[in-house]
């Protein structure tokens, strides 16, 4: 089955529309980007569709930009000639595959700017590569993030469009979904492959957890191999560390803020910082900052040796693999109530990260004092209005959310959202004026700002 990615419209958009700007989308190592702009490109101009791999060919297509890299005739016609095809602007989209290998080639696409070649490009570790660069990163482009499926995009692939859309109906009507045990199915089944196309498409074909599995220790395996290129200048050990780490943190049953001292012993701040910035750069995790604000606009909580953030992993099948646990066990109905609370929490947690991150919101957690530690909220965001929305999470039914309706009332809240395996409901809360929206965890992707 072919597996419809959201970006796909804003691509098209651009190629038919609004190419005068190059195209550069990035993302993680194995979230689709360079399948996605295939899709639309070969959809869209089919034979007209070319794309330089710089990861296969690297050495002949560094010399198709060997000169100056503002000389864009130079460089289509040698594109022209490396793939014996002809090209024309009406006809013909070009993609840079993995541009961040050639340094010339990603400073080249600046110039492609308000020319009438419809240039794109895919970067992964594009947040870490640009630091030993000579060269500028190119400005005038359109720049696009692309994250691992959202759930929303699991259904799809599933063959469940009609699902995917009664769950955006429902939680915005809030009424009781009717196929809402069997939503919660495909969520828990979510929460086991993850978003990784590679690891969807196996268990499309296969029907088989163990091959899922075997996907995702090859993309772990990639990702460490990333991490502990020497090339890199960070510590491998230290990011190895920090990688098996992050897991184990969200397991914690008191706050979940990621320590430093729990990836090594004794660990500071001076010697994790950098390993930890690099794999935020490329992607691989995902960083959400404590605020004790709420008022707009957020701030982040900051002290210079404190770490008061938490790290998710970007894709919660990557996550599961990484806890070790046996899928069947995790899907059996008999024994999951049996599986840790907190490990329950966190691959929840971690799931709502994934899909407000997709949605390109910007979030903290929330304390009223990080020094006083009493009461927590999952997430908060601002939405466009300027109003703060909180999120908070439950792994279970159990939603008395303490913590959230503390906030509502002392603040000037006026919605918020609840997720738990609950059904869609919506309540006011007593005496306030907040809506609190009871959504069922696999309706997270329908949270946006």
């Amino acid at each position: 089955m072919d597996m419809q990615r959201k970006l796909e419209a804003a691509v098209e958009n651009w190629a038919e529309n609004d190419a005068s700007r190059p195209l550069l989308i990035q993302g993680a190592r194995r979230v689709g980007k360079t399948f996605l702009v295939e899709k639309c490109g070969k959809k869209l101009f089919g034979n007209g569709f070319v794309k330089l791999d710089f990861q296969t060919d690297l050495e002949r297509i560094e010399s198709i930009f060997d000169g100056p890299t503002d000389n864009i005739d130079r460089i289509i016609s040698r594109i022209s000639e490396y793939k014996r095809v002809s090209l024309t602007p009406e006809s013909s989209l070009i993609l840079f595959d993995e541009v961040q290998l050639c340094e010339k080639a990603l400073n080249a696409l600046r110039f492609f700017a308000d020319s009438p070649w419809k240039i794109a490009a895919t970067g992964s570790l594009l947040g870490v590569t640009v630091r030993k660069r000579k060269l500028p990163f190119p400005s005038g482009l359109k720049h696009i993030r692309m994250f691992p499926m959202t759930f929303e995009e699991f259904l799809w692939a599933m063959g469940e469009e009609k699902m995917a859309e009664d769950i955006r109906v429902h939680a915005d009507s809030c009424e009781p979904y009717i196929h809402h045990d069997l939503a919660m199915e495909y969520y828990q089944r979510y929460l086991v492959i993850g978003g990784m196309p590679k690891a969807v498409k196996t268990y499309l074909n296969t029907n088989s957890f163990q091959e899922v599995r075997e996907v995702l220790e090859e993309i772990d395996i990639t990702y460490t191999a990333d991490m502990t290129d020497p090339d890199n200048g960070i510590s491998a050990a230290a990011a190895k560390r920090i990688w098996s780490s992050i897991p184990k943190q969200l397991l914690r049953p008191s706050t979940k803020k990621f320590k430093y001292s729990e990836v090594i012993r004794g660990g500071r701040r001076t010697s994790l910082l950098e390993p930890l910035e690099w794999m935020e750069a490329a992607g691989i995790i995902l960083r959400n900052d404590l605020t004790c604000s709420s008022a707009y606009p957020l701030q982040p909580f900051n002290e210079d040796e404190g770490s008061f953030f938490k790290e998710y992993i970007c894709d919660t099948g990557l996550m599961f693999y990484k806890f070790g646990v046996e899928p069947e066990i995790f899907l059996d109905g008999r024994v999951k109530p049996l599986l840790s609370g907190d490990f329950r929490g966190s691959l929840a947690e971690n799931s709502v990260m994934q899909s407000l991150t997709a949605n390109n919101l910007s979030t903290f957690y929330w304390m009223p004092d990080e020094k006083v530690g009493k009461g927590e909220i999952d997430f908060i965001f601002q939405n466009t209005k300027g109003e703060i929305v909180p999120v908070e999470v439950k792994s279970g039914r159990n939603v008395k959310a303490a913590s959230l309706k503390k906030l509502i009332r002392e603040a000037d809240i006026s919605a918020a959202f609840l997720l738990s395996e609950n059904n869609f409901s919506v309540f006011t809360l007593e005496g306030t004026s907040c809506r609190i929206k009871e959504l069922p965890l696999y309706a997270s992707f329908c949270i946006t700002g």
